[in-house]
């Protein structure tokens, strides 16, 4: 023997080659057209092109064309490998027609054990019991029936010439058979070529032993021991042990001597394994398969015998004792335990559908007693739905099963691949349950344990964060077009801040309580601060859009080197949201954060009355649960507003507030002009009222909430000296510098006796945003009231955001002066820039000015209402609305009743967001309600209170794990963004961990990012180069990561794909049958206009030879099928179109 073709493909075909050239002889690989890049080809000396013309799986079935290729190159003998054609006697026969060594068993051997019934029948024979079972091959449907009604159920339909796993289906019931049937038949002949049926009874919970035999031809038999099989799926073997634990040792023995004793009895040669399904001391035969097994890796571990090599000596003719060197049965022995998991391309969360696509990343495990036997596994290597999912099959050897279940936990998780799915979880979920790990498991163990199925993604994370960094560079983020990355010099040096020892507001609160910090404020000379840089300024200059990244590493300064600042503002309003859907990162996480930055200083937040942090009411119950878990992560003050000054509106709150001890600063919301006598609503008495009916409720704080920057100086006076003679409680003034007089107001309510203002540092204040700290500082010298603060500190802070504000300049509103339009439109400065950005998206661009112009039309038309979140978003949906359908004010009045207004401005005029000073204007409010009734009452009380209880289950169920409190508070409060979030982290890996600069704009040709994804772990990113677009529209980024090269394929949304595509199921959809994996249709049962029943079969597809039947999921009317038998389908590719219809 010189030369050995190996009749099959992947993994096994390239051990068969790695055995013969260890034995000095010459390979010939075999290749389907759809194999041209496979692996094994690779690794033989020759490679030749198998079945021209035929399906993928056929070709390699092409006896002929295979016995061509070997007699034309000189084949002295072929190796089948395991499936394919390695159980058919034909072709052993001609191969011993043609003068070919055929390496395996006798064709009568094969004829013996290829036949089932054949088997059986031998196994009796030689004394060894067989479960229940039909003699012949049964030959209709009515035998197969009969049996199940003389043997009950549960039963199984096994392929005659078949074996692993395929054609062979468990039937639990009667209801089940005729399907049952039906399938085994096609999937036998699919795979085998032939579709005749055995029928057995199938025990419930056996294990499933197999003994490893090797036999050469001058009648010597051995058995290598057994190994244990019992972990399968789908009756397809999942994870193999060698030997088994829990076998009894007098068992095992009775077990391996009747496998020896059963291929002595028939003369077999080469390599076998005899199977065997074993109750408590009850062993019953099934089968012999007569080849090599998928698993003869463990036997091979624990014996440190080449099983491979050997069937290629017993071929040759050598004795298994004088040539192969084996010792006498009694003293073989082995060594420690070995664990064999199947790596597959299948993807748990879709019933282990069969997954296709490139792999991306691949990365395998190593290490002492750890052995990978690969197919097609490496990185760029295309998966096709044409042959078995095996990817790649992992050992481990250890000297006792513990540890090496220990081992293969850890090989599993050193595997990095990515691009595809695969069962890696699932493995690991199954290595790691006890019944495993005490070695009880039984056939039935994956289908009874259902929490093996709750698999965690299975994508890396790091190539999850070069996928997000690859669509960040090619596509830009967050409506802001793909740009290069701009180059931020190392623009901070360590900041010099001089650590201030003194007693603080939050200190006060912690031991003296709300009244004593009121009494505290009551008696401070100086005019106290609130620094809103790391809340409102941020949201009123560039949309909320900075991260806990930027503020992290500067809160901790503000505490040490600010403490004189009354209180900073950290949280809460859009900032909420805004963090779940924009920059990725949990609120609550940053709250938490902040706090142990921060211990010294009071932390406050913005609270919408009846809204939380939503844009809706919501019940008081999760209003109350809100302040609560914001209490206890760290909010001290909730400076709590009304959007139309409703005081109704923000009792609950105020009360809930109280209740944690924190401090409760109720709001009025300022708009209009004291100073101007024409001013009917909004008038000093107004608001006199107002702050006295806001102390009543229980305010202990007033905070004067200027959204919009509209309050003059001369108002400011006027205002506070009115408020200061008719409340007792600490007066808190915000406002926005949009209009240029910021600091001018402050002044003038600084004389008036205002206790503290909000300020953000310099270089993030003006504009839409607060009053400069500093410059309220300077402006000041001289003035008893002259803030006591260290302007150093100060100074050095404001250096720190100098550097860090140019991160964000993409998302910045572009106002370099003072607005004094807002005198006019009223609008708030956080809304500014939002609306911008909102305008932007809507492809407004350019038109902000039309929009601030139907932003003041909108608030006329609306009856002058106050404008704060979430009112003020109501006028500026309006606003869009009106510019993008071209409307005026007189057409929205003519043309109402036929327009579908915004929700957000259905929900204002039905009351639900309160009631406005002035009450609605009722022609308007008739044409935005239709045929709606409003309500006149406080809509939280109308709210049924939400169970948490009940949302807590639901989120564990649908996230797989433990969920917190502020996870259940923030799913009622945004339901959606929740679930997007969740999806997103899920997908994209630790972008939190990415600084600001890539986090927006990706990473540059050349540039070189150092990532630490975790304590102490860092990946080193560098991107080579950007590939060009391809005709799917896709671009391929390459990649160095920690010295590793790393490819990543994403879309480039700005090119219009010419590739023809087909049309997707929308999974919304029911009346759209979409395909459930990659493959192809098998057959189509139903065509346009049959009407049929709830669980008619529609059609069947197939996938790596796994058949998968679609049935109607409601009775209904077939409106269109797009699918024939044999068209190739991609997942979710449209296959029928229904109607529902009753049957009569």
């Amino acid at each position: 023997m010189k030369k050995v073709l190996v009749a099959n493909r992947g993994e096994i075909a390239t051990r068969i080659f790695r055995a013969c050239k260890e034995l000095s002889l010459q390979t010939v690989a075999i290749f389907a057209k759809e194999d041209a890049l496979s692996v094994h080809r690779f690794k033989a000396d020759e490679a030749y092109l198998v079945g021209a013309g035929k399906k993928p799986v056929e070709a390699y079935l092409d006896i002929e064309d295979i016995i061509r290729i070997a007699k034309e190159n000189s084949v002295d003998a072929i190796h089948p490998g395991y499936g394919f054609l390695s159980e058919n006697e034909q072709f052993a026969k001609r191969c011993e027609e043609e003068g070919i060594t055929f390496i395996g068993p006798k064709v009568a051997h094969l004829h013996m054990f290829g036949d089932k019934l054949e088997a059986k029948a031998v196994a009796n024979k030689a004394g060894i019991a067989t479960i229940p079972g039909t003699k012949d091959p049964v030959t209709s449907f009515a035998q197969v029936k009969a049996f199940a009604d003389k043997h009950g159920y549960p039963i199984m339909l096994k392929a005659a010439m078949g074996g692993g796993g395929r054609g062979m289906r468990i039937v639990q019931k009667e209801s089940q058979l005729k399907e049952s049937y039906d399938r085994a038949k096609s999937e036998a002949m699919q795979s085998f070529g032939s579709d005749e049926l055995y029928l057995e009874k199938y025990l419930q919970s056996p294990k499933h032993i197999e003994v490893q035999i090797l036999a050469d031809s001058f009648g010597n038999v051995l058995h290598l021991f057994e190994r244990d099989c019992s972990v399968q799926r789908r009756n397809q073997k999942v994870v193999e042990i060698a030997p088994s634990v829990t076998l009894p040792i007098d068992l095992r023995k009775r077990i391996c001597d009747a496998a020896v004793r059963l291929m002595q009895s028939v003369h077999y040669v080469n390599a076998a394994t005899v199977e065997f399904l074993v109750e408590k001391n009850q062993f019953y035969f099934v089968e012999v398969n007569p080849r090599v097994q998928v698993e003869h890796t463990v036997t091979e571990l624990i014996t440190d015998r080449d099983i491979v090599q050997s069937q290629i000596l017993i071929a040759q003719g050598k004795n298994l004792f004088t040539d192969l060197h084996f010792p006498q049965q009694k003293d073989l022995t082995y060594q420690g335990a070995a664990i064999q998991c199947r790596i597959t391309t299948e993807d748990p969360s879709k019933n282990f559908m069969p997954d296709t696509g490139t792999i991306e990343t691949y990365r395998s495990p190593g290490g002492n007693g750890v052995r990978l036997d690969v197919g097609n596994a490496y990185t760029g290597a295309v998966i096709t739905p044409f042959f078995d999912s095996l990817l790649v099959k992992v050992c481990v050897h250890d000297s006792n099963f513990k540890n090496t279940a220990k081992k293969m936990l850890r090989v599993l998780n050193e595997f990095m691949i990515s691009g595809i799915h695969t069962n890696i979880g699932f493995l690991k979920n199954v290595i790691s349950h006890p019944v495993f790990q005490s070695g009880e498991a039984t056939t039935t163990f994956i289908d009874e344990t259902p929490e093996l199925f709750t698999v965690q993604n299975d994508a890396n994370p790091t190539n999850k964060l070069l996928t997000y960094m690859s669509k960040i560079t090619v596509n830009g983020t967050d409506g802001v077009p793909s740009h290069e990355k701009k180059y931020y010099p190392e623009a901070l040096e360590k900041l010099q801040i001089i650590p201030q020892k003194e007693q603080t507001a939050k200190d006060i609160l912690v031991t003296q309580g709300v009244s004593g910090l009121q009494e505290w404020i009551s008696n401070q000379s100086q005019l106290l601060l609130t620094d809103t840089t790391l809340r409102d300024a941020h949201q009123s200059l560039f949309a909320t859009r900075m991260r806990t990244h930027d503020m992290l590493p500067i809160a901790g300064k503000i505490d040490q080197g600010l403490p004189q600042l009354f209180s900073a503002e950290a949280w809460g309003g859009a900032t909420f949201d805004v963090a779940y859907r924009f920059l990725h990162e949990d609120p609550w996480v940053r709250l938490s954060e902040l706090r142990k930055k921060m211990p010294h200083t009071l932390l406050q937040m913005l609270f919408r009355g009846s809204n939380a942090v939503g844009y809706q009411n919501y019940p008081d119950n999760v209003i109350q649960e809100f302040i609560r878990l914001a209490a206890k992560n760290g909010i001290d003050v909730f400076r709590i507003f009304d959007s139309l000054n409703w005081v109704p509106q923000l009792e609950t709150s105020i009360q809930a507030v109280r209740d944690t001890g924190k401090i409760a600063e109720a709001t009025m919301c300022y708009t209009g002009d004291i100073l101007d006598a024409g001013q009917k609503t909004y008038t000093l008495e107004y608001y006199k009222n107002l702050a006295k009916e806001l102390e009543q409720a229980g305010a202990q704080i007033l905070a004067i909430k200027d959204m919009a920057g509209v309050l003059k100086p001369a108002a400011a006076y006027r205002l506070i000296n009115v408020l200061k003679d008719n409340i007792s409680i600490p007066i808190h003034l915000h406002t926005h510098d949009t209009t240029g007089n910021g600091i001018a107001t402050y002044l003038s309510a600084a004389k008036a006796g205002v206790d503290i203002v909000d300020v953000a540092a310099s270089s993030m204040s003006g504009t839409t945003s607060q009053p400069s700290l500093s410059t309220l500082y300077y402006a000041m010298t001289g003035d008893n009231r002259q803030p006591t603060i260290n302007i150093q500190n100060a100074e050095e802070i404001n250096r720190y955001w100098k550097g860090v504000r140019p991160f964000y300049q993409d998302f910045e509103n572009g106002m370099t002066g003072s607005q004094t339009d807002i005198y006019q439109t009223q609008m708030p400065g956080g809304q500014y820039s939002n609306l911008q950005q909102q305008a932007q998206a809507l492809g407004l661009k350019g038109r902000f000015g039309d929009v601030k112009q139907a932003y003041r039309q909108v608030n006329t038309l609306f009856g002058d209402i106050i404008k704060v979140t979430p009112s003020s978003k109501v006028v500026g949906d309006m606003a869009l609305f009106m510019i993008e359908n071209d409307l005026s004010p007189e057409e929205i009045l003519s043309e109402g009743e036929h327009l579908d207004f915004p929700k957000s401005v259905v929900d204002f005029f039905a009351g639900n967001l309160g009631q406005p000073v002035n009450g609605f204007p009722k022609q308007l409010q008739k044409l935005v309600l239709k045929n709606k009734t409003a309500t006149t009452v406080r809509p939280g009380s109308l709210a049924k209170a939400v169970d948490f209880a009940v949302v807590e289950k639901k989120l564990i169920k649908q996230l797989q794990r433990d969920v917190t409190p502020e996870e259940v508070i923030s799913a009622v409060l945004y339901p959606k963004v929740f679930d997007d979030y969740n999806t997103f982290i899920d997908s994209a890996g630790p972008v939190t961990k990415l600084d600001t600069p890539t986090f927006f704009q990706g990473i540059r040709r050349g540039e070189t990012v150092d990532v630490e994804v975790r304590h102490g772990y860092h990946l080193i990113i560098k991107l080579n180069q950007i590939g060009q677009v391809d005709e799917q529209g896709q671009r391929t980024l390459y990649y160095e990561v920690n010295g590793r090269k790393q490819d990543i394929v994403v879309r480039d949304l700005s090119i219009h794909e010419t590739a023809t595509t087909k049309r997707k199921a929308e999974p919304t959809n029911s009346n759209e049958i979409g395909a459930t994996m990659s493959g192809s249709v098998l057959s189509v049962s139903v065509h346009a206009g049959d009407k049929i029943g709830k669980g008619t079969n529609l059609l069947v597809t197939e996938a790596m030879k796994m058949e998968t039947t679609i049935q109607a999921p409601f009775d209904c009317v077939i409106k269109h099928v797009y699918v024939a038998a044999g068209d190739v389908v991609d997942t979710n590719d449209l296959l029928i179109e229904i109607a529902p219809q009753k049957l009569k």
